[in-house]
């Protein structure tokens, strides 16, 4: 069983891999080499962003004045949340209270979570446009 005290600190995303039935290799939503930090407090409180490496610069102008595709860019290559969290045997849930993504707010987010070493790796299923189930795994390593 993980504890909170196990995951207290801050991860660094190594992987963020998805299981797609029918494909023989994972899908990288976010290149093989995503940028990411994941933060737990000891008092239940986590936050996770995730991004794609390659994220283009704004030169500078602000998200407002870019044109429609270039906002879209941005949203596309970005994701995060953040609210509390705790602890149920070996799964993490994290109670959402604010996200990128609106859907997310106010939902619980549960994460199979495994400890070896400085290593978390956290899995969970969801369920596409397609109705598939897809299996997330993301692997972080604590800094």
């Amino acid at each position: 069983m993980i504890t909170m005290d196990d995951i207290a600190g801050a991860w660094r995303l190594v992987a963020w891999e998805i299981d797609v039935p029918g494909m023989d290799e994972p899908m990288y939503p976010f290149s093989d080499k995503p940028v990411g930090w994941l933060v737990y407090s000891p008092d239940g409180v986590m936050s996770a962003q995730l991004m794609r490496p390659d994220r283009p610069g704004l030169g500078g102008r602000s998200i407002r004045k870019l044109d429609e595709e270039e906002r879209l860019a941005v949203l596309e290559t970005f994701f995060a949340y953040a609210g509390h969290y705790h602890i149920d045997g070996d799964t993490i849930v994290h109670q959402v209270d604010v996200a990128l993504n609106p859907d997310f707010i106010g939902q619980d987010q549960f994460r199979k979570a495994t400890l070896n070493g400085e290593m978390l790796t956290l899995t969970g299923q969801e369920t596409d446009v397609k109705g598939r189930q897809r299996g997330h795994r993301l692997i972080w390593e604590r800094i």
